[in-house]
């Protein structure tokens, strides 16, 4: 199991490993949280908006909050440190005025594979280790929280000072096929509640089906279809988490005709129904 700590939006993972991981394999999601992962054994193979990265040992990921992502597979051997958190946390931990620019280094067009030299990688990791710390003490010692807070922050900056050496060598030069893949992904992500053929997606890009399809085929290996399915699924997942809606409200926002067409195609997918899926969570 993986040694984790929690703290109210802030979750830090000192050694994830491969079995740990291995549960999201093969399959597009999308989370409302940051991460930044340190792989210290190993290999992983994921994508970020369907763009592929190789991440090797002494690799630090910075992954955007609702960026569709995909863990495609992971050498044995392969471990991790991770830090993720959300905004909530960031509000909670009374975010310094001008801290969101040290953010920028998350925005989608920025290279988020950063390959650290030794130096930066003792720092980091020294950092994650310490923060794995102070979340653990956070409830349970005097001034725990402040300290927690306080070596948040610290490492906050420490990688926005480290991006402007990793980052910005990588604003990522995409083709025009890579291009093509991640304003489809945009697209989809915006329209998927009411949009779910790839002739719509077409025409807003200006290409045929037949050329969107293939290229999405060619850079991703799933077809374009199969994307729009995947992120219309985690959509729907999203809206049955919240007990507010019933399962008819979330076929109806999902621009389904009906509950009965809604339970179908989501079972089609999923292997089970709307139903079965918000009773596995409560």
């Amino acid at each position: 199991m993986p040694d984790e700590v929690f703290f109210a939006g802030l979750n830090v993972s000192e050694n994830m490993i491969f079995e740990d991981i291995e549960t999201f394999g093969g399959h597009h999601f999308r989370s409302d949280f940051f991460s930044v992962i340190l792989v210290t054994e190993g290999q992983i193979n994921a994508t970020i908006n369907l763009q592929p990265y190789s991440n090797k040992a002494n690799d630090l990921i910075v992954v955007p909050p609702n960026g569709i992502k995909q863990l495609v597979s992971c050498s044995p051997d392969a471990k991790v440190m991770a830090v993720s958190f959300t905004v909530s946390f960031l509000i909670e931990a009374g975010m310094p005025a001008h801290t969101h620019s040290v953010l920028d280094f998350f925005i989608t067009k920025s290279n988020p594979v950063w390959q650290l030299e030794e130096e930066d990688l003792r720092t980091i990791r020294d950092m994650m280790q310490d923060l794995y710390k102070r979340c653990k003490l956070a409830n349970v010692r005097m001034w725990g929280k402040e300290q927690l807070f306080h070596t948040f922050f610290l490492f906050l900056y420490e990688l926005g000072i480290l991006s402007h050496k990793y980052s910005s060598i990588g604003i990522v030069q995409y083709t025009r096929k890579e291009d093509l893949i991640i304003r489809f992904t945009e697209l989809v992500t915006l329209h998927c509640m009411r949009e779910r053929s790839v002739q719509y997606y077409a025409d807003q890009l200006h290409v045929t089906a037949k050329y969107l399809t293939e290229t999405v085929k060619e850079i991703s290996g799933q077809n374009a279809g199969e994307v729009i399915d995947d992120i219309v699924i985690m959509e729907a997942k999203l809206l049955l988490d919240n007990p507010l809606y019933s399962i008819g409200q979330v076929a109806s926002l999902m621009n389904f005709s009906d509950q009965s067409f809604f339970g179908k195609y989501f079972k089609r997918h999923t292997g089970i129904s709307p139903k079965k899926y918000r009773t596995a969570i409560y």
